[in-house]
Parts: C-alpha cells; sequence; structure tokens
C-alpha cells in the first residue's frame, strides 16, 4: 500500500494568520538560520523571499534591531548571542528529553538502529531526541524539525490521537489537500493502530525507511511517541519483530519511568 505521505509533494497546513505577512517574512527570514547554514547574505535573501533589495535590508534591520542577527561583514549576517538565551529556554521546555535519551541509546543498542522520540506541537510532529546508530541513514525527522502528522509511524501515533472532528480539521486544511483514496487509506491506517496499539511504516516519509512506533503515556495521556526507523532492505521478518518488541518495551519503560 502507497501511503499518503509518500506523494512526490507532502501536502503542508494551509490555515495563516492574517494580516501579518510582514512579521511572517522577518521570521521566515530568521529561520533560515541552521547548523548547516550559520551564516545569510542579502543574496539568500533575495533569492529565498524573492523581495525587493530595499524590504530586504529592512526586515535585516529590524532582527538586527531586536538584536537577533549581527553583520559579520557587508551584507553577511550572523545569528547574534541573544538567540542563546532562546535556546536555553527551548531547551528547558523539551518535554522528557534526558529521561527519554538512555531509553533511546539501549533500543539503538538492541536493534542496532536509529531511534527517535516525537511528541506533538501544534499540528504538527517534532523530533524532540535521538539516539543515530552506526550506520546512520538519511531522515527527515530530524531534532527541532516539525513535521506533517499524516505520514511516518510515529507521526501518526500522534494523530490517532486526535477526535474525528479534530482529524477532519486538519486534513480539511491541507494544501495540496488528499485525494479521497489517500484520506480513506489514512482513516484505515488510523483505525488499525487504534486496534494495534503501535503503527508502523514503510517509505511514508523517506524512500526505503522502515519504521515502527508505540506511544508513550503519562497516567493515560499521550506525551509522545518511541520509534526505531531503519532502512528496510537490511531487515529480514525475524528482526522486523525484534524491533517491534523492542520499540514496544522501550515506550512502556519510558512510560513506567515517568509515572513513578
Amino acid at each position: 500500500m502507497k501511503p499518503p505521505g509518500s506523494t512526490e509533494s507532502t501536502p503542508t497546513l494551509a490555515q495563516r494568520t492574517k494580516g501579518v505577512d510582514s512579521a511572517r517574512r522577518v521570521l521566515q527570514i530568521l529561520l533560515q538560520f541552521s547548523d548547516g547554514r550559520p551564516e545569510l547574505t542579502l543574496d539568500d535573501v533575495l533569492e529565498t523571499h524573492e523581495i525587493s533589495v530595499p524590504s530586504a535590508y529592512r526586515y535585516l534591520s529590524l532582527l538586527r534591531e531586536m538584536n537577533l542577527i549581527e553583520e559579520r561583514v557587508k551584507g553577511v549576517f550572523i545569528l547574534s548571542p541573544q538567540i542563546l538565551r532562546l535556546a536555553r529556554a527551548a531547551d528547558l521546555s523539551l518535554d522528557y528529553r534526558a529521561e527519554v535519551q538512555p531509553i533511546l541509546d539501549r533500543l539503538r543498542d538492541l536493534t542496532g538502529e536509529t531511534a527517535l522520540y516525537l511528541r506533538q506541537v501544534n499540528d504538527a510532529a517534532v523530533c524532540l531526541a535521538i539516539s543515530e546508530s552506526d550506520h546512520p541513514i538519511s531522515i527527515s525527522f530530524q531534532p527541532g524539525h516539525l513535521m506533517p502528522l499524516h505520514g511516518g509511524a510515529a507521526a501518526k501515533i500522534l494523530f490517532a490521537e486526535y477526535s474525528a472532528p479534530k482529524r477532519k480539521q486538519y486534513l480539511d486544511r491541507l494544501n495540496p489537500p488528499l485525494s479521497r483514496a489517500q484520506r480513506a487509506r489514512l482513516e484505515a491506517d488510523l483505525a488499525e493502530i487504534g486496534r494495534a496499539g503501535y503503527a508502523e511504516s514503510v517509505a511514508e516519509v523517506d524512500a526505503g525507511v522502515w519504521a515502527v512506533a508505540d506511544a508513550a503515556r503519562l497516567h493515560g495521556t499521550l506525551i509522545g511517541a518511541i520509534t526505531v526507523v531503519a532502512p528496510e532492505y537490511r531487515l529480514d521478518d525475524a528482526q522486523k519483530d525484534r524491533i517491534r518488541d523492542a520499540v514496544r518495551t522501550g515506550a512502556a519503560e519510558f512510560s513506567a519511568l515517568l509515572g513513578h
């Protein structure tokens, strides 16, 4: 079965706050900075956002005024130390990351594959912690990256918790929308997750990647999902069974730890 998340262009939520286009642009420019792009040039901004030179300077000037960026040399911008304060605040808000890391490390050692912990943020899934195997693979779920809820085993664990009206609202906002057949397959997958208590996926987010996930709960309330991902080509049925068992045990262990 080809899952809805495996289409060439992944649908995204269309709902946007009205009347804040300039503010949105400023934040989009700030979010261009990353581990792979610690510096940003005026040309980078112009190319990405297709705005005029005066507008680009105006947005960058506002970020400088707020001490969020600095101009290292003319036309080359970097994040300012002010960002460290925000990073520390974000670090303190990352629920249970310290508690889950040893469990992810054990899952990695038991399975030989990469283990992750995800939770829901608004209508998205975000990876909070990861333990990479000695044979790392390229996956879209990386710490801090927001991903859709309707693709991938761990994300669908979170999505399956939505009520029917909330699920419909989410799906109605996707752009481009899922086809009627894709929505039907997704609903069937979510129903199966409800019955089985865990989720499994193949190539729903990244080509050739198999994943299995289980829910982590605190006093019955879903707080996140534990998952192991691996290239499907190197797994046989027995290995998949062992990974399923390990993930379910790890999720139960994490839930029990938090409950105490």
